[in-house]
């Protein structure tokens, strides 16, 4: 009975982890879809949901004095199955509900929205893992809190491979949470088969309509269409690389990629300028890189000249495929479409350009922003014939640029001028900036003519070459060009671009840091050493998983899979450090932990010269996966066995502990991943953010070894 009871159990424990990574997954990607976040979004989003878990977690130590804990499982895991689903909906009626329609929220509201709609859920979860420790000791008389957690993340190892391979191409957003309903219903069910009560029919009732409710009702439809105001939706789509969505306003067609617009049909002005400037540079342009946007128009735009070749790079395929419906695929004999990251295609393919036509939103993400880097630019010239032209755009400025946009503009300048002899900025609906090792000519009007090309906008009688001169002369004016350039290991574009972004609110950056860090100082001096040492743990786990796929990003090029692969890595090196402790090290009190978080500190100060040594060296790209996935498994491992030591070492009651340590180390992965990703990796570069972290496990180390002997409680 006892054996069967357990196995129910630990399946409940499975099943309570791979429906709290899948949400959490879930939810991260529709939270950006209706914010349009970047990393600093996404690090708000993170930590409340750490935060909010690990606030479950420390509620869960008065479940000790609870006598019901097989009743509160049971409960939990019915309201994992529910919560979702109504965070989801609330998130899209929330939006244009309560923010007028087009507005932009600011980082003060995606906070507190996110705060409110996850608070639920979260609180929950957290509440479980606790009720799960302390349940097994009064049931089984033994601490499994390493156990519990090492199972946790099984479950959650589960979680990213249905989603990752089954659930992102096959099904809706919805129809994702309804298959993790069932699961959480399911789980539910069989372990109320343990004791008495009415308690298995309820189950049954309560998921069977609410399957029955999620089926009678499309939830995807009238979510979007909250959205989507005033838009009629053609088509939506969850795809690995986002949620796209196709919609139509009067006779124009709208692609969006996560709430973001992609292109619209008919925006002759925009293509006419992005594919011209660029080619009438040329004189003889023969083969052509397009990178992104293609399907909006531009292609059509290029063969107006008497072109041999078109390499058009889309790394999402479905933008392709899903365009084909509403759009003319461009012609076979000319156009070879490549479903692949640029960068990774630039460094593989051995084919020469004459012209390099690069389409992608500004640099206001770590992702985008590898392609506005010196690095980048250097890469691309290697794949450029003599005399080639590369074209990029910002944002136009119009007559005023702000201290962050003249910044953004004067990186780009900078990182341009280390590969290319001249560069010049051609105002327009964007900032065209021209790169040639030839010389350039910004008379637009004049070289249009002479080629007889019949456009639209971009020709003499629409284009002042006077007008543009004096206002690409102004521009550049303006600009500092001894200033610093865009890296791949320190986005300075990426930063400005969040800068900008902020100042839309009338936000000093300063503010949302300088709160943080009197935060951090205060977990730092009022945590005792345990959880202190937990706390480094989870800031440097969370952090420098981050900082691994921004490195595997930079020097193989985006993956999308390869990213669910690494955090899959990521959750088994965490349940094999806890699960299996006991096989590697010794249960010796304090002594260990010091060491773990030792072994953390040199991994912190160790990466950075490993990423340099993989970027500065070329190996197949088995080895780059694989060394990745490796110091993924050390890293996890090691958080793993430290958070399994820290469970025996606390001392008090298992309730206690293991909220004491759950918490310190949920609060510490929400730090980490907020103030790595929105402050430092922009401000100071991968090799700094590095060495902070490996000094924060070296003083939890050092207060560790001058209070062993005094383990306080938190």
């Amino acid at each position: 009975m006892d054996t069967r009871y357990k196995n129910r159990f630990y399946l409940s424990v499975v099943a309570a982890g791979l429906v709290s990574i899948t949400t959490q997954i879930i939810l991260l990607r529709e939270f950006m879809v209706v914010f349009y976040g970047n990393e600093l979004v996404m690090g708000i989003i993170l930590a409340n949901w750490m935060l909010l878990t690990g606030l479950g977690s420390f509620l869960g130590r008065f479940s000790g004095n609870m006598k019901h804990g097989p009743a509160l499982i049971v409960i939990c895991l019915a309201l994992q199955a529910i919560m979702p689903v109504i965070t989801v909906f609330l998130l899209y009626v929330m939006r244009n509900a309560i923010f007028p329609v087009g507005k932009m929220i600011g980082i003060l509201e995606v906070f507190y929205s996110s705060l409110i709609l996850l608070l639920p859920f979260c609180m929950v979860t957290g509440f479980l893992f606790t009720v799960f420790c302390t349940h097994a000791f009064q049931k089984f008389q033994e601490n499994l809190t390493s156990r519990i957690y090492g199972l946790e993340s099984t479950g959650s190892i589960i979680g990213g491979v249905l989603f990752n391979f089954i659930l992102v191409f096959y099904f809706k957003t919805f129809q994702s949470l309804m298959v993790l309903m069932v699961i959480s219903f399911v789980a539910a069910f069989i372990f109320s088969l343990m004791f008495k009560g009415l308690w298995k029919y309820l189950l049954i009732s309560v998921a069977v309509t609410a399957i029955v409710m999620m089926n009678v009702i499309s939830l995807d439809s009238l979510s979007k269409k909250r959205l989507y105001v005033d838009q009629d939706i053609l088509y939506q789509k969850d795809t690995p690389y986002g949620n796209i969505v196709v919609t139509q306003t009067g006779g124009q067609i709208n692609f969006y990629e996560n709430g973001v617009t992609l292109f619209t049909s008919g925006n002759t002005i925009e293509n006419e300028e992005s594919v011209h400037y660029a080619m009438v540079q040329n004189k003889h342009p023969q083969n052509i890189l397009v990178l992104s946007g293609g399907m909006s128009g531009i292609i059509s735009e290029i063969e107006k000249y008497p072109i041999h070749r078109i390499d058009y790079v889309e790394m999402n395929p479905w933008i392709i495929r899903i365009a084909e419906r509403y759009f003319k695929r461009p012609a076979d004999s000319l156009v070879r479409i490549i479903n692949k990251d640029a960068k990774l295609f630039i460094r593989q393919t051995g084919q020469k350009y004459d012209v390099v036509l690069i389409n992608l939103p500004e640099p206001a993400t770590a992702q985008i922003n590898r392609f506005y880097t010196v690095n980048f630019f250097k890469s691309l010239k290697t794949k450029l014939d003599p005399g080639a032209v590369v074209s990029t755009s910002l944002m136009s400025t119009a007559n005023y640029m702000s201290p962050e946009q003249r910044r953004i503009h004067s990186a780009l300048m900078n990182s341009l001028h280390q590969s290319f002899n001249n560069v010049i900025i051609i105002p327009g609906g964007k900032n065209y900036f021209i790169a040639s090792d030839s010389t350039l000519d910004i008379g637009i009007a004049e070289l249009i003519k002479k080629r007889s090309l019949d456009n639209v906008y971009v020709n003499q009688y629409y284009i002042d070459d006077g007008l543009l001169k004096e206002r690409s002369a102004n521009i550049l004016a303006s600009l500092d060009m001894k200033g610093g350039v865009n890296t791949d290991f320190k986005p300075v574009s990426y930063l400005q671009q969040s800068l900008l972004w902020l100042s839309y609110f009338k936000m000093d950056y300063r503010v949302p840091l300088m709160v943080i860090i009197v935060l951090l100082v205060m977990v730092i001096f009022f945590f005792s050493p345990v959880n202190l040492g937990m706390f480094a743990g989870g800031f440097t786990a969370s952090s420098l998983e981050f900082l691994i796929l921004i490195a595997f990003q930079v020097i193989y090029g985006y993956v999308y899979q390869m990213t669910g692969v690494i955090i899959m890595t990521f959750m088994a090196g965490l349940a094999l450090g806890s699960l299996y402790m006991n096989h590697y090290l010794p249960r010796n009190g304090s002594k260990n932990y010091r060491r773990i978080l030792l072994g953390l500190a040199i991994f912190s100060f160790l990466l950075p010269l490993l990423i340099f040594v993989m970027s500065s060296t070329y190996l197949p790209a088995v080895a780059v996966h694989a060394l990745f996935i490796i110091l993924t498994l050390i890293l996890s491992g090691l958080v793993g066995m430290l958070f399994a030591q820290a469970s025996v070492i606390q001392r008090d009651s298992v309730s206690h502990t293991s909220s004491a340590i759950y918490s310190a180390d949920l609060i510490g992965s929400a730090f980490g991943v907020l103030i790595v990703s929105a402050f430092l990796l922009p401000w100071l570069g991968i090799t700094q953010v590095c060495f902070i972290i490996g000094c924060l496990n070296v003083l939890s180390w050092i207060m560790l070894l001058v209070r062993k002997g005094m383990i306080l409680n938190l």
